[in-house]
């Protein structure tokens, strides 16, 4: 059989041997279809998958498509179930002992920017954008407000209150929340609706717009990350500016709570991912600075 009929077997077994709810195994299908998408890409059949093309598989699923570490594991966990399955119907015919323990969710997050890397962004939009005002909107928006790309596309202008400087965007499960919105931010995206938007005869009213004044899909921003992110050395997604801001923002003392009601967790675990990267940062500025470590 191949890639996709071991996946339709295993489904099967959960709901027959397992005896599972449709509801969760449709769980289990979303999460699994992108590893047999992967695996037909690379022209990997899944009983050859080993720990190598696992942790690559988990690498890139998490970038493209955005998912937080605790998806991740998640993610991780219904991978898990399968290769069980394959090691039981003898499709895997080696030990995935090592292939079953549980993912350092730290290696999984996203590249962070630094401070100079995220204002080097601004820059190529000032000087290279064919339209510049939008497109720092944007990152406002991803980066100033932490927003996730979905919140920022469906983000309206009656969700701008500058009166107060607050965003009230919309994240998962329809739940709104209060965004404060930055002096600078204010700026641009004030500029960016008073003096580039009314140019794109507006179709609806989402703040950022495509040149036909539709809404702006997801491929499109992700270009519009890509060009302006192409100097750098790092893998750049639009998650990447949201991943950066609540790093810098731990990095410059924020409490976490403030963070999680920030960000739009619904658990404050999911926030204390990025205290990783925090202790990381920490570790390396000990080592710049301290005069003991910096010694050549």
């Amino acid at each position: 059989m191949n890639n996709g009929e071991w996946l339709d077997s295993y489904l099967s077994f959960l709901g027959v041997e397992r005896n599972l709810s449709s509801a969760t195994i449709r769980s289990y299908q979303e999460d699994l279809r992108h590893l047999v998408f992967w695996l037909d890409d690379q022209k990997i059949f899944v009983g050859d998958l080993n720990v190598e093309g696992l942790d690559l598989f988990l690498n890139q699923v998490a970038a493209k498509l955005e998912y937080s570490p605790t998806s991740v594991a998640r993610h991780f966990s219904s991978l898990r179930g399968f290769l069980k399955y394959l090691l039981q119907e003898k499709v895997i015919l080696f030990s995935t002992e090592s292939m079953l323990a549980t993912p350092r969710l730290g290696k999984y997050l996203p590249a962070c920017l630094t401070r100079e890397e995220v204002e080097s962004v601004f820059a190529s939009i000032r000087e290279t954008s064919k339209v510049p005002l939008r497109d720092t909107a944007l990152l406002e928006l991803l980066y100033s407000a932490g927003l996730r790309i979905s919140e920022a596309l469906q983000l309206r202008l009656g969700h701008i209150d500058f009166d107060n400087d607050w965003l009230t965007p919309i994240g998962k499960g329809n739940k709104q929340r209060l965004v404060p919105l930055g002096k600078m931010a204010k700026e641009n995206l004030l500029a960016w609706i008073r003096e580039g938007r009314p140019l794109t005869e507006p179709k609806v009213d989402c703040l950022i717009l495509n040149a036909q004044g539709k809404a702006m899909s997801r491929m499109g921003a992700w270009k519009i990350v890509q060009q302006h992110t192409a100097h750098l050395t790092k893998h750049v997604t639009p998650h990447t500016f949201r991943h950066s801001f609540a790093t810098h923002c731990l990095e410059a003392g924020m409490d976490l709570r403030v963070l999680q009601e920030l960000l739009g967790h619904a658990n404050v675990t999911t926030t204390q991912i990025y205290t990783h990267v925090d202790s990381e940062f920490i570790r390396e500025e000990h080592r710049q600075f301290h005069p003991r470590e910096s010694k050549k």
